[in-house]
This record gives C-alpha cells, structure tokens and sequence, in this order.
C-alpha cells in the first residue's frame, strides 16, 4: 500500500478515536449532572420530611387533624365539637377553682360581722334614722345610738321636714327614712296622697344633700286586731306599694322588712301595732345589709 493512502488511514482512525473520546466526555458529562441533581433532590426531600416531622413536635394538634382527614366529614365536625367542649369543661372547672380559692382567700381576710348590739351599733354610728314612734323602739330597747336618731310619735311625711333637716345637720354618712304609720289615719288610706307629701321630703334632701345615700323603709304590718280597731289600717300594703314605686322613680333602695314578722305575733305589743325588742335587730341588719355597712 503506498505511504500516501496509509497516511490517510491513520488521520482518518486518528480523528475517530478523538471524536470516540469527545462522545465519551460528553456522557460523562451528562452523567455528573444528573447525578448532581438527584443528590439535590434527595436533600429537598429529606428537609422536608424534617420540617413536617418538626411541626408534629411543635403542633400535636397537627397529627390529629391530619388522622381525621380520612374520615367522614360529620365525624370530624362531632369530634371537633366533642373536643372544643371538653377545653371549655376543663376552663370552667379550672375558673371556678380559681374562683374558690379566691373566695376562701376573701373570706379569710374579712371576719364575719357580728349581729350584737354593740357591732350592729359601731357600724351605724354615722347613719341617721328619721322615723315614728315605730323607729323611736331603736332608743327604747337601746339598739342604736340616741344621737343617731330622729324620732317622734305622730311623725308623718308631711310634717317631717324639720326632723329631716336635723337628720342632714348630723352630716349622716347614709340616712335611713321610716314614715308612713300615722300617714294611714292622716291620709284616710288615701295613698296617692301619703306619697305626694313623701316626694316632698324627697326632694328637699336631694335639694341639700344630693349624693347622700338614702333609703326609705316600708311601713312594718300590723296585726288583724288592729286593724279591727282602725280599718285604716288595711291599707298597708297599699302604701307600701305606692311607696315602692315613688323609690323606684328616684332611684332610692326601698327596704321592706315586714317578712321577718311573719308568724310572731307574741314580737307585737298589746295595741297590735308597735314591736318589742325582738325583731330591732333583725330590722337593722336588713338595712345593713341594702347598705353594704
């Protein structure tokens, strides 16, 4: 073979190996890259699978939703339910043993109030009484301080305006209004009348004293004996609702304490009328208590 056609032989195998070689690098190549990608592929995946497992950690609710998201969709709302009302139980009970602690806490901090005499007395020592020959049992049977009160027999509303104003020049902390007895004879059971003259006495205490604490009793009941003796005197419970509704429209606490006579006729005197010493202080604690002294 001649020396020119072995040399084009050799180029031509020459160039084949070299484009052999370029082919192979090439998938090489190709190889490296994809291999490069998986590798960043699976680190995304095994992130993520951390991330999830990291919010399981941090969110417990998570799982559970996530278990209840194959069932039915009325199971899911019934146990969404059932498990928003044992927090609100658990809530309750725990408020409600805060509230009892509290309240034991409270108590242990503030001694009960004594129902003596002598207690009842210090804490009305700067309340002022007005009242009738009814109030006028409170010096008699020595259960408040005579300074304290401003009674008279035959006390009336409509006469009571000077009584009032001695009340007022005490400088009363609070003042306590009990009228309305002999208004029953005076006003011939008439009690529209009886509170017309009682809104008088009203208004000249807010005129003076218009943020002083005011209450106004209601007239004690009688026994039917008295009644048999002055049928006026049925119309109690009349005035006293009448009286109720006037306190009403001033906004003033009306006090009736005639439930704690129920069913003690032997705390009545002879004339069925005025009280014995009993149910004085029974009576003051109720006004204690409408109060808060």
């Amino acid at each position: 073979m001649p020396a020119e056609d072995r040399l084009d032989i050799w180029i031509e195998s020459l160039e084949d190996s070299l484009r052999t070689r370029q082919k192979r690098k090439g998938k090489n190549r190709n190889r490296g890259l994809l291999a490069a990608v998986l590798i960043l592929a699976a680190a995304c995946v095994w992130q993520g699978c951390q991330i999830r497992q990291k919010e399981k950690e941090e969110f417990p609710a998570l799982a559970w939703i996530t278990a209840l998201e194959q069932r039915d969709t009325g199971e899911i709302k019934a146990a969404l339910n059932a498990r928003d009302e044992a927090e609100r139980q658990q809530e309750e009970a725990e408020r409600a043993e805060q509230e009892a602690v509290s309240g034991a806490q409270a108590g242990e901090e503030q001694p009960e109030k004594g129902t003596d005499k002598d207690s009842l007395r210090r804490r009305f020592e700067q309340a002022v009484l007005v009242g009738d020959s009814v109030a006028e049992g409170f010096i008699d049977y020595e259960i408040l301080d005579p300074s304290r009160i401003v009674a008279q027999k035959g006390l009336r509303a409509d006469s009571a305006g000077p009584d009032i104003e001695k009340a007022l020049d005490l400088s009363p902390s609070c003042l306590f209004l009990s009228i309305g007895l002999n208004d029953l004879e005076y006003c011939a059971g008439d009690s529209g009348r009886f509170v017309k003259e009682y809104e008088k006495r009203l208004q000249e205490i807010r005129d003076r004293a218009p943020e002083l604490p005011l209450y106004v009793n209601a007239i004690m009941p009688v026994l039917p004996a008295a009644v048999e003796k002055k049928p006026v005197l049925a119309h109690v419970g009349d005035f006293n609702a009448a009286l109720k509704e006037l306190c009403a429209k001033w906004g003033i606490t009306f006090i009736d304490s005639g439930d704690i006579l129920a069913g003690h006729e032997e705390w009545y005197q002879k004339d069925s009328t005025h009280l014995t010493s009993e149910p004085y202080t029974l009576w003051l604690q109720r006004m204690e208590e409408a109060a808060g002294i």
